[in-house]
């Protein structure tokens, strides 16, 4: 009776890490769609600002003969091309500090293997030298 309360109690236990691990995954899993989504919204971003820069820029060219607009389109222009490098700059940004995928499960997951190895052996500590040998500070005649 005692080895079968004592193989529920363990089964119970392993249970429980897995249960862990999976939450582990799962927020890691969450963490990896949001910063999937943020970088989509740059990207849709980079890409809107863009195309308005090419608009822009086209209309500038064929009002290009009128005199007081010209300023005001090419004005639109600068701020749409700022914001089009701008949005293109927070996107590279983002992608670059996303972090590895799973390292925190995998991370996890190593440290239980490291706890379910058995121990290694005692090795005996290396014996000192005698002094009769030692001749690294020998000076010399």
């Amino acid at each position: 009776m005692r080895l079968l309360d004592s193989a529920r109690d363990h089964l119970r236990q392993w249970l429980g890490v897995v249960q862990t691990r999976l939450e582990l995954v799962g927020l890691e899993l969450a963490d990896a769609r949001d910063h999937l989504v943020a970088l989509l919204a740059y990207a849709a971003a980079a890409v809107f600002f863009g195309g308005v820069t090419v608009v822009a820029g086209l209309v500038w060219l064929i009002m290009a003969y009128w005199e007081q607009r010209l300023m005001i389109i090419g004005g639109a222009t600068l701020l749409f091309a700022v914001l089009a490098i701008i949005a293109i700059w927070r996107a590279s940004r983002h992608a670059q500090s996303g972090s590895a995928i799973f390292a925190d499960s995998l991370l996890a997951l190593q440290t239980d293997r490291a706890a379910l190895r058995p121990p290694p052996p005692a090795s005996t500590p290396p014996s000192a030298p005698s002094a009769t040998s030692d001749t690294s500070n020998y000076v010399g005649d």
